[in-house]
Parts: C-alpha cells; structure tokens; sequence
C-alpha cells in the first residue's frame, strides 16, 4: 500500500515495531509522536492484545491528523477480544474523520498464512468451523480501498467499511478451488470440536488469549454468521473483489 501511494506521488512515512523507517510500538507511548507529527492522514493496523486507545487518538486530534483509516474487523465484537471494538469506539468519539475496514477472512491463509502451516505440515486443515462458510477477501482489495480513501481530496466513506471476497466458500470448497488451480492434493479439511481446536491450538503454539477469540471466530462461521457479501470494495473501487481463483491463480504464477 506504501508502494503504491508513493508512485502516486504521495509522502508516505513508514511506523512499525520491526520494519518501518520510523520505530512505532503501540505498548511504547514515547514511540507516538514521531511517527504522527506532521501527517495529514494515517492507516492505522491494530495491535494484538488489548488497549485503552483514547491516548493515541487524542494526539493524533493534537498532531492536526484529519483522516484514518483503521484496519479493524469484520462483526467486531464476535472474537471477544474488545480490539476492535475499543479502537472503533475511541476513533469514532474523537474530531478524526476515520473509515473503520472491516475486512473478512484473508484468503491468503491457505497459500501463506495460518491455514497453509497447518496444510503444509499434516495434509490436512482441522477447524471447529463445519460446514458454515465464508467470503474470503485478497488482501490486496483491502489495501487498494486504504490506498484510495487515503488520497481521495475529500477521505470517504467514514464509519465502518464492511470488505469481503465476492463469493462465500466453506473450508472444503476452498481447498477444492487451491487444488483445481495448482493442479496438486491441496489437502483436505475436517470439522472439529472446540476442544479439539484448542488442544491443536495449544500444540502449535498460539497464545491462549488468541486462541479463544480465534475459537469465537470459527463459531460464528459454523453457524452461518457470516456466509453475507458485502459491497465495500465496489463501493471504493468501481469493481469487483478479487475472486478465490484470482489469489490462489496469482500465487501459484508468483511460485512457480
């Protein structure tokens, strides 16, 4: 997203913890200023334990920030960890104009995040997720519509900004589409107990607190929560959301 705003010939300041040209950490407060002073807009990515965010609002207010975008979540209340909601609540209370990206599953985590560690190392993708299903959204769609609202002359929409892929797939069929485009075994996906996720869970090392709101989140698939299309990307874009066979098509170009 950096990439692409900076060949529009857009500033762009880089914060993070490990990467970014200008050091940034949520849980160091002495690392805020640096990183928002002077900037007009920002997109803000969450941290992954909860915080009280109504200090860094009220500098990004301080620092003259007229827009954020902030990478919350899809129903943000279903994980039970009260990020999300605690930073929509604190943005949406302050004078920053904010648009809340509420984007669903990331299809990317069949071919490099969490799932494919699981296919990769046992074949198979073990979920207390039945056989409920979900659009699952390329995470580039998310950061062409965070490009765009950020240099938009006037940033909107504001409020939330609900994200997904066109269409909604169950756990089986997605494996089924990753194997008709590779053209190899994807693996195979079974429905677990809760339990049973946990304990798996636990063995791959996901920290406890995480497990849980990750636990909420597969429920809530199970159950057909969130089997629903939404028309953000549209909205922002003018076009459609990448399809499943576009993101594992694309990755399969990119690694073989």
């Amino acid at each position: 997203m950096a990439d692409s705003l900076e060949s529009e010939g857009h500033a762009v300041r880089r914060a993070s913890r490990s990467s970014g040209s200008t050091p940034f950490d949520w849980f160091s407060q002495d690392t805020w200023r640096q990183a928002v002073e002077g900037v007009s807009r920002a997109y803000v990515v969450l941290p992954e334990r909860v915080m009280d965010f109504g200090a860094f609002v009220d500098l990004l207010e301080n620092c003259g920030v007229e827009h954020a975008v902030v990478l919350t979540a899809r129903n943000p209340s279903v994980s039970g960890d009260g990020i999300a909601v605690g930073a929509e609540f604190a943005f949406a209370q302050s004078a920053v104009k904010s648009t809340f990206l509420q984007p669903s599953w990331f299809a990317q985590n069949f071919t490099t995040g969490m799932f494919a560690g699981q296919l990769q190392a046992t074949g198979t993708l073990r979920l207390p997720a039945g056989t409920g299903s979900e659009p699952f959204i390329d995470y580039r769609d998310i950061a062409e519509v965070a490009s765009s609202i950020l240099s938009m002359d006037d940033p909107s929409p504001s409020g939330p900004l609900p994200l997904t892929g066109p269409k909604s797939y169950s756990f089986e069929e997605a494996l089924r589409v990753l194997a008709d485009v590779t053209g190899t075994d994807a693996g195979r996906f079974e429905s677990i107990s809760v339990l049973e996720w946990k304990s798996d869970a636990t063995r791959m090392g996901i920290p406890e607190s995480f497990v849980q709101s990750l636990t909420n989140l597969f429920v809530a698939i199970s159950k057909g929560r969130d089997d629903y299309i939404s028309n953000g990307v549209h909205e922002v874009l003018g076009r459609e959301p990448r399809t499943l066979f576009d993101t594992f098509r694309d990755h399969s170009n990119v690694t073989t």
